[in-house]
């Protein structure tokens, strides 16, 4: 007896259907060389060579796993027109690898230790398109590729169950790694002219006990959009990145945002400070020894969006005809020019919304703006031959 194995009869609009699974398990070692051995640099004192430890040891210090499963399909439909991939994951990570702050008594602030477990979830979708294709081949034709990351970040589990901080950033059971965590800016008092913030514990008085969660560094979602176009010999190409619903604290404004706290250059929106009872602002009035905006604990008045759409790429060419390039004794010959970082559309105040002043030294400290410096915008001119 014969069994009909088609899942699917013949299709005007479906070409291929693939779906995949797959698990892995997987080990991750600390960024820095030996970070379980103590090491010792150079260190004089009163004229005569020494050394000092410049970092402590763990000798307990194991790799980082990470357990995923991923589940995804691929789609080819209409002749090739359209091809869709997608996948659904999700990473469980034991024994993370962090800096972990500890007091400074011991004459260091870190040390690098297997402090917990996180889980990583989330979708991802990449979408090519043949929007137009001409017969002819040097008609007009437009191809577009979209991706998509969504990802969902949770601490699930911390040694003892203690929380704890780098700066502004905290790493928490139950919280995403690297939350913001400050005080909670609401406003500026019309009749004093001082800011606002949430008493969390409900004892009248700001202090740091009052920090609070108040946005992720994470985005709800980032992706890119490609687009190329070619007729007769030209041809362009553009390439659009994007981030949605991230935070960025913009630690330059604890600065330059201080009202006169500091001595450093001041952005113009102090120009909007309060100065009268009655005025309606959100930047506190001037304050010499900064009571005003309690500037000595980090808050929410200097986190911003960071939300940005940027355009990464565009490129633009001509491709000489054969005659063409056989006169300089090419086979193909092709002009082209360029722009790198054409311009990011964004309501961050800073110069650039990408941006990370703490490095990866702690995987912790996300999402920082302290005077780093923005991404350089590049043009490009080339000529391309083959022979």
């Amino acid at each position: 007896m014969g069994h009909d194995r088609n899942l699917f009869k013949e299709s005007s609009w479906l070409d291929e259907l693939k779906l995949r699974g797959s698990w892995g398990l997987t080990g991750n070692q600390p960024s820095d060389l030996y970070p379980y051995q103590g090491t010792a640099g150079t260190s004089n004192y009163g004229g005569t060579p020494g050394l000092a430890n410049s970092s402590l040891s763990n000798p307990a210090l194991k790799w980082e796993s990470t357990e995923q499963v991923d589940i995804g399909v691929d789609l080819t439909l209409f002749k090739g027109r359209v091809f869709l991939t997608a996948d659904w994951y999700k990473k469980n990570t034991q024994d993370l690898l962090l800096a972990r702050p500890i007091s400074n008594t011991s004459g260091f602030t870190t040390v690098f230790d297997n402090v917990g477990d996180m889980t990583n979830k989330g979708f991802e979708i990449g979408l090519e398109t043949v929007n137009i294709q001409a017969k002819d081949p040097k008609g007009f034709n437009w191809r577009t590729g979209l991706n998509l990351s969504i990802n969902r970040n949770e601490v699930t589990k911390l040694a003892n169950n203690e929380p704890f901080s780098s700066y502004v950033n905290r790493v928490q059971v139950g919280h995403e790694l690297g939350e913001f965590y400050m005080l909670k800016f609401l406003g500026v008092d019309p009749a004093t002219g001082d800011a606002i913030f949430k008493d969390v514990d409900g004892d009248g008085v700001i202090t740091s006990n009052d920090q609070t969660f108040v946005g992720s560094p994470h985005p709800d979602y980032s992706g890119g959009l490609t687009n190329e176009f070619t007729w007769k010999g030209v041809d362009l190409s553009f390439l659009m990145t994007f981030s949605q619903g991230n935070k960025i604290y913009n630690d330059m404004r604890t600065y330059s945002a201080s009202g006169g706290y500091y001595f450093d250059n001041h952005f113009k929106d102090q120009l909007k400070r309060w100065q009268k009872p009655g005025d309606q602002t959100d930047v506190p009035r001037a304050s010499y020894d900064g009571v005003s905006g309690a500037y000595g604990d980090p808050t929410s008045r200097f986190l911003e969006n960071g939300s940005y759409l940027r355009m990464q790429e565009v490129t633009m060419g001509y491709q000489f005809p054969e005659n063409w390039a056989a006169g300089v004794k090419a086979r193909s010959l092709r002009l082209y020019a360029g722009v790198r970082n054409a311009f990011v559309i964004t309501d961050y105040s800073g110069y650039d919304p990408d941006v990370n002043s703490g490095g990866s030294s702690t995987n912790v400290s996300l999402a920082n703006d302290f005077y780093a410096y923005p991404q350089e915008r590049t043009v490009i001119l080339g000529i391309q031959a083959g022979w």
